[in-house]
């Protein structure tokens, strides 16, 4: 079962790939949208809108699952013990959950200095968590909670990853693409919106070799259950 599947189905079509004979995968998320096509392009993957943090959505798949998988999907829940234990109840006896997920980015912290400012806290519309990422909330912390809801052989691995951004341009683009749907932005004042938010972006996070560059704290966690 893939947590959080979304409609392009990434992780399924890696997974038919890697193991052609695999029986059957399943795949759930809380938008309607993923359950419209996706049998249409195997007829192994079936997915289904259920909600992680909601048990009564999930009660049809419980003891049912060999593995679970959830990329990038826990760092956006605020329940996450929750969702741990529900993950656990769909396993079978000795099945397997995997999570991958940020920890910290320095997208969030950009955001918190735009956010700061005047000019675009008044034209800011979006939802914002400002404790996103906890700083008390790493490795171990989460290691330990997966403890506690039951499983068993846990192993975690946190990853700083730095990806540096040789162009400025294509890099104002890509910043103004992840956040203009968070600002109600006039058609001509785009291009002074790209130049300031770059300009905070910099003098925020700083450059990695000279370059602007984009800062991730990942964790990889994988828990068995009981046999």
């Amino acid at each position: 079962m893939d947590v959080g599947c979304g409609r392009d189905l990434n992780f399924f079509k890696a997974i038919l790939k890697r193991f052609p004979r695999v029986g059957a995968l399943v795949g759930i998320d809380k938008d309607p949208s993923v359950s419209q096509t996706a049998h249409v392009k195997n007829k192994r993957i079936w997915c289904y809108v259920a909600n992680i943090v909601k048990r009564e959505t999930l009660t049809v798949f419980e003891g049912m699952m060999d593995k679970v998988i959830s990329t990038n999907t826990v760092n956006k829940i605020p329940k996450k013990k929750l969702m741990f234990e529900n993950v656990y109840r769909l396993l079978r006896p000795g099945g397997e959950a995997a999570f991958f997920f940020i920890l910290d980015s320095c997208y969030h912290t950009f955001l918190m200095a735009l956010l700061k400012i005047p000019k675009f806290k008044e034209i800011f519309k979006g939802r914002h968590n400002p404790n996103m990422y906890p700083k008390h909330r790493r490795e171990q912390y989460y290691k330990k909670m997966l403890e506690e809801v039951g499983f068993h052989y846990v192993i975690s691995l946190e990853e700083e990853k730095i990806y540096p951004h040789p162009s400025e341009e294509d890099w104002k683009d890509e910043l103004y693409e992840g956040y203009k749907n968070m600002f109600e932005v006039s058609p001509e004042s785009v291009d002074e919106i790209k130049e300031e938010a770059f300009q905070i972006y910099v003098k925020t996070i700083g450059r990695y070799e000279g370059e602007p560059y984009y800062r991730v704290l990942l964790l990889s966690l994988f828990g068995q259950k009981e046999v």
